[in-house]
């Protein structure tokens, strides 16, 4: 190639690069949430308090302080903050989720052998998520290992309902699965188990405004404003939080959307109380994603991946009577 050959292609990738920086300086950084709420939990355990920790981490990285939503309740933080490293705290991450799915096999005593093995399998599936060690840091997993926990015990009106309202303490977000529970309890005309649970739905609101008092004694004027989350991103949030699942990751969304819908429908028409309870929980969580949420909030689908495809051996049932 001759000189000027090579000086051309020189200028043209000189002129590219140009082009193509300010594209790269312009792009947003993302941030991951997770190492915001290590920092939180290892400066809680050196003996800080969690609501002044909280507020000084989020300004250094930039995260809004208000309204109070933008900060998680202080729960997982104490908790985690008992153990010494991220080994012990997924560790107790993975012996919880093995002793809630021991929980959820043992309920499932009164279902063929074959229908509660998949039944474990598929929750398993939505929990693929708490395998990669830094998500021990997610409220999401530990919340919605205590909604199976509740679930695997339906049976004990008492301890199912204080199960759900431990989750709604680690993320609000499992309020839909308490409210479900009252909902449920509302059809079955058992009145005892809708004052329990409405009575904890109560309770957790009373709490969070405490904590949202709490958030605003450590405000400042100068300090961001959540961009919001009333978006109406509509069925592609509910597809990615759908995607929180590893058996349906790999789907198109349309197919996703098709298995979710059967699945909740085959719970809610041929489930018992557990299969009814999280089918109207994740019902009313995904019709609040495709208004509420932003892009890099689909994590929140780790809330409803363990539940959404309860449902499959259900269909899978009627399918062989069907056949007889």
């Amino acid at each position: 190639m001759s000189k000027a050959g090579r000086w051309c292609r020189g200028a043209i990738a000189v002129l590219l690069l140009a082009q193509a920086w300010p594209a790269a300086a312009a792009a947003p950084v993302r941030r991951d949430d997770r190492e915001l709420y290590r920092a939180v939990v290892e400066r809680v355990r050196a003996g800080e308090g969690y609501y002044t920790v909280a507020a000084a981490e989020q300004r250094a990285r930039n995260y809004p302080l208000r309204p109070a939503l933008a900060m998680r309740p202080p729960t997982l933080a104490w908790a985690l903050a008992l153990l010494p490293s991220t080994i012990a705290r997924v560790a107790m991450l993975w012996a919880g989720l093995f002793a809630v799915l021991v929980c959820w096999r043992n309920a499932l005593n009164d279902r063929p052998k074959w229908e509660a093995l998949l039944l474990s399998l598929l929750a398993l599936a939505g929990f693929f998520g708490a395998f990669f060690p830094k998500s021990v840091y997610l409220h999401e997993q530990w919340s919605s290992a205590l909604v199976l926990a509740a679930l695997a015990a339906h049976r004990r009106p008492a301890l199912m309902v204080a199960l759900a309202f431990a989750a709604v303490l680690v993320r609000e977000t499992a309020i839909a699965w308490l409210g479900a529970i009252v909902l449920v309890a509302l059809w079955q005309r058992d009145v005892r188990k809708a004052v329990l649970a409405g009575g904890a739905v109560v309770l957790a609101a009373g709490l969070w405004l405490l904590h949202a008092q709490e958030v605003a004694a450590v405000g400042r004027a100068g300090d961001l404003a959540s961009q919001g989350w009333v978006r109406f991103h509509g069925l592609p949030m509910a597809i990615d939080a759908l995607r929180r699942n590893l058996l349906l990751y790999p789907l198109p969304g349309w197919l996703m959307l098709g298995a979710a819908a059967a699945s909740l429908g085959a719970m809610l028409r041929w489930g018992g109380e557990a299969e009814r309870i999280a089918a109207v929980g994740c019902t009313g969580f995904l019709l609040a994603l495709t208004v509420l949420g932003r892009s890099d909030n689909a994590y929140w689908g780790f809330m409803v991946a363990p539940f959404v495809l309860l449902g499959l051996p259900l269909l899978a049932r009627q399918v062989v009577l069907l056949r007889r």
